[in-house]
């Protein structure tokens, strides 16, 4: 996958979140990596909470896409 078809798709998912949990998910991505939470998912999520869990296990596992997200949100 090319880099602006991975910008396209996570544009896709900050236009589905809130402000309030886009800047969340930049505070997030920003701790240390060992400070970063974990836990299971809850049975209660929302649409939008999954897609804020699916970018945080996305940054997770890549850093190419971390290093996007944070771009991309601080430019917001």
């Amino acid at each position: 996958m090319e880099v602006h078809e991975l910008e396209a798709l996570i544009q896709q998912r900050f236009d589905a979140m809130p402000k309030a949990a886009r800047a969340e998910l930049l505070r997030v991505l920003m701790l240390p990596t060992s400070s970063e939470p974990t836990g299971s998912a809850s049975p209660g999520l929302t649409r939008r909470s999954l897609a804020f869990a699916e970018l945080l296990i996305d940054a997770e596992e890549d850093r190419i896409v971390r290093a996007l997200l944070v771009g991309m949100l601080r430019e917001r």
